[in-house]
């Protein structure tokens, strides 16, 4: 082995992925994957609490290596049925013009309770 320090390659630097979709189609097709995303994302817990894989007539190992693959492949058939009604909200929010995304954000006002709920 000999003591010469090779040079490191250097690797293409990759492009920032655009935040907002640029036409109707895409702005639905980003749509369609968030709504999938967050199917998946209620059907996980119900799938971890259902029964054992190691069960009689389980799946044994294997299927807790599968089941995010079914959790995904369910979320997406759910989502292609009409889903949770999340399609038009999140259209909605990706067409707003960026005139309106850079204005001052809400102000947020905070209220004291006292224990019983009501104000001071």
């Amino acid at each position: 082995m000999s003591g010469t320090i090779l040079p490191v390659p250097t690797v293409p630097t990759a492009q920032a992925p655009k935040l907002m979709p640029t036409t109707a189609g895409s702005a639905a097709a980003t749509a369609d994957k968030f709504e999938s995303m967050a199917i998946a994302a209620f059907l996980k817990p119900i799938f971890a609490t259902m029964g054992k894989a190691d069960a009689p007539f389980g799946g044994g190992s294997v299927e807790k290596h599968f089941q995010p693959f079914l959790i995904d492949a369910i979320a997406k058939s759910m989502e292609a049925r009409g889903g949770l009604g999340l399609k038009p909200m999140i259209e909605s929010a990706l067409a707003t013009p960026k005139a309106a995304s850079s204005s001052a954000p809400p102000k947020l006002t905070m209220h004291a309770t006292t224990p019983t709920g009501t104000t001071p």
